[in-house]
């Protein structure tokens, strides 16, 4: 740590520090537009100067490292004078057309020219006069009022590992553009959108529709993957018209991928179910929500009369809050008088939660989205984690940027097999098999602790499971040539910090239980543990659904003992409530599904089994 005197203020802050960091946490304002905490220092703008004790001339103070023992100085006449200079520099190109500009009202430059004086420019030039990009249906990109920060450019590359756009040409012809300015190709995640601090790209759905100062933002849980990424929604007279990351909001600290920041259209779709439709006459009909509710329960009760409450099952949903799982099965096992109650977690979920309580007697395996960041070496097994959860995927772009050895065993080209380290094409489903040959390797070359491992409950076993994966056998199973498998297995095994990730399509195969199960394993061999391997949930809610709606009202007890306050879901009074039918089994997702004869009536919530 070292200490340096910002504006007459002491601040402490870690060595390599830029000043511009040092202030902003600290409270300290410092303007700037090409600044972005995600992204390597870059000093296009010149609006982060400063005056630094000793200096003759200004500072650009997000490309300066803090050094101990100096004096900065951010908001000095020299400095207001500097600042108003280059800002009418930036404005003799940039159009006055906030009138028409959807950024107005939260672009940095209009701010910062309302902050310190000229509103346009002393200095007269050319204007740029390049056609708009209108035809992707998502991004829209203005030449016109670029000022040529570069964000956009370095978010899709140092980011997203994409690089779709770049900067072409030079001196004033100097633009934004895709390769050989052909039309936008990329990923439309819209990283570059929420970067640009002025109004050169922007979302093609909102275009038009509101001013900033009319909408009303609210900040939720991005519905789709389970990363659980907080977006924020900006909604005008009760309609949302877009939705945005915010930097330093939510664990996702502002990234979003396509579908968070893109899909809510859906919500207004015209073929969108608004009223319940019962079947007569063999054709569906919009109906009352009164005599939709009545329908079905007497539709219910009837089957309860005629076959017994044994003959009702119910499915609940990942993408349902945790309250409205855990009413779900509360309605089944006490109106109803069923415990047939389950979900589609059952055929993916439930294999990865197997394998953690068998490898480490865990009821679940905490996931850190910054997990990745710092481990020498990351293993991912047949996981397209930048597809399934997108976010949690750039944090493993970043990790191989800064120096982590990143080996993708996968059979198919993805994003992160071609950001890789080392790319281990196996063939479909033969992971198991490659992290068998890692552990056997381990042994073979002494590279774990004997003393340890020995006092391990099954390593003997392991032992003799592990005798046929040699390396050339390995290479037999999975298609990989036998150096390259020992290279990476080598690496991953003298690594000082390491990591296992995979994602609930590994389990989704026939050995998917025991594709986790292997993974326990070399974690456990390596020293490392549970908090060397991620499993995370695919959907928003998946693991909040696992905890609360079970056929096993054992298990749900369980669940819920670390939890027994006041403010519990599954408090321990309805738990009591519940134990009257504590005897009764409960038939799973695929006794429902697949048994015939195995139910009367299924009643599902928010799901498409």
């Amino acid at each position: 740590m070292i200490e340096l005197i910002i504006n007459d203020r002491k601040v402490v802050v870690e060595e390599g520090t830029t000043i511009l960091e040092a202030a902003l946490k600290h409270g300290i304002d410092i303007p700037y537009l090409c600044y972005d905490r995600r992204l390597k220092p870059y000093g296009a703008c010149r609006l982060c100067i400063v005056e630094v004790e000793g200096q003759r001339k200004l500072l650009a103070s997000c490309s300066t490292p803090a050094e101990a023992g100096m004096v900065v100085k951010t908001d000095t006449p020299r400095l207001q004078k500097a600042r108003r200079t280059i800002l009418e520099l930036l404005l003799i190109h940039h159009p006055l057309d906030c009138p028409i500009c959807d950024k107005a009202g939260e672009c940095k430059l209009q701010d910062m020219a309302f902050k310190y004086g000229p509103s346009e420019s002393r200095f007269k030039g050319e204007r740029k006069h390049e056609l708009a990009d209108t035809g992707s249906p998502l991004v829209e990109r203005d030449p016109n009022r670029c000022i040529l920060c570069g964000k956009c450019v370095r978010v899709c590359y140092e980011v997203q590992g994409v690089g779709a756009i770049n900067l072409i040409g030079r001196g004033f012809k100097a633009k934004v553009s895709p390769a050989f300015e052909e039309t936008l190709d990329c990923e439309f995640c819209g990283q570059c959108i929420d970067a640009c601090p002025v109004g050169a790209l922007g979302r093609k759905p909102f275009k038009y529709r509101a001013r900033a100062w009319f909408l009303e933002e609210h900040d939720n849980i991005c519905p789709y993957c389970g990363v659980g990424c907080t977006i924020t929604l900006d909604i005008r007279e009760d309609r949302i018209l877009r939705a945005r990351g915010i930097e330093g909001k939510g664990i996702n600290q502002g990234d979003l991928c396509g579908k968070g920041r893109f899909g809510f259209d859906f919500i207004y779709a015209e073929n969108r179910l608004k009223t319940p439709l019962i079947r007569k006459n063999g054709e569906l009909r919009k109906v009352s929500w009164e005599e939709a509710l009545y329908y079905t329960g007497v539709k219910l009760q009837s089957i309860i009369k005629t076959y017994g409450s044994d003959s009702i099952g119910a499915i609940g949903s990942p993408r349902c809050t945790v309250e409205d799982n855990y009413m779900l099965q509360k309605f089944m096992r006490k109106t109803i008088g069923s415990s047939h109650i389950d979900s589609s977690a059952r055929f993916g979920y439930a294999k990865i939660q197997k394998s953690i309580e068998l490898a480490f007697g865990l009821n679940s395996l905490p996931i850190r989205l910054d997990s990745p960041i710092g481990k020498e070496s990351i293993l991912i097994i047949e996981s397209d984690i930048t597809s399934t959860l997108p976010v949690w995927g750039l944090r493993f772009l970043k990790a191989k940027k800064e120096g982590s050895n990143l080996i993708v065993a996968d059979p198919r080209e993805t994003k992160l097999t071609r950001h890789s380290s080392q790319w281990l094409r196996i063939k479909p489903g033969t992971g198991v098999a490659i992290l068998n040959g890692i552990m056997k390797v381990i042994i073979d070359e002494n590279l774990y602790d004997r003393e340890r491992a020995s006092s391990i409950s099954g390593f003997y076993s392991l032992l003799e499971m592990l005798k046929d994966y040699t390396p050339e056998s390995v290479s037999k199973i999975t298609g990989v040539k036998e150096d390259d498998f020992l290279n990476a297995a080598k690496k991953f095994a003298l690594a000082k910090s390491r990591l296992i990730a995979l994602t609930i399509g590994t389990s989704e195969n026939t050995k998917g239980l025991n594709t986790a199960l292997a993974a326990a394993n070399l974690s456990i061999l390596t020293g490392d543990g549970p908090s060397a391997l991620q499993m995370p949930a695919e959907y928003s809610n998946t693991y909040g659904l696992w905890q609360v709606l079970t056929p096993n009202i054992r298990t749900l007890e369980l669940k819920s003992r670390s939890a027994e306050d006041e403010t519990s879901i599954t408090k321990t009074s309805e738990l009591q409530d519940l134990r009257s039918i504590e005897g009764m089994p409960g038939k799973d997702i695929f006794e429902m599904l697949y048994k015939k004869d195995s139910l009367k009536a299924l009643y599902i919530m928010g799901e498409d089994p």
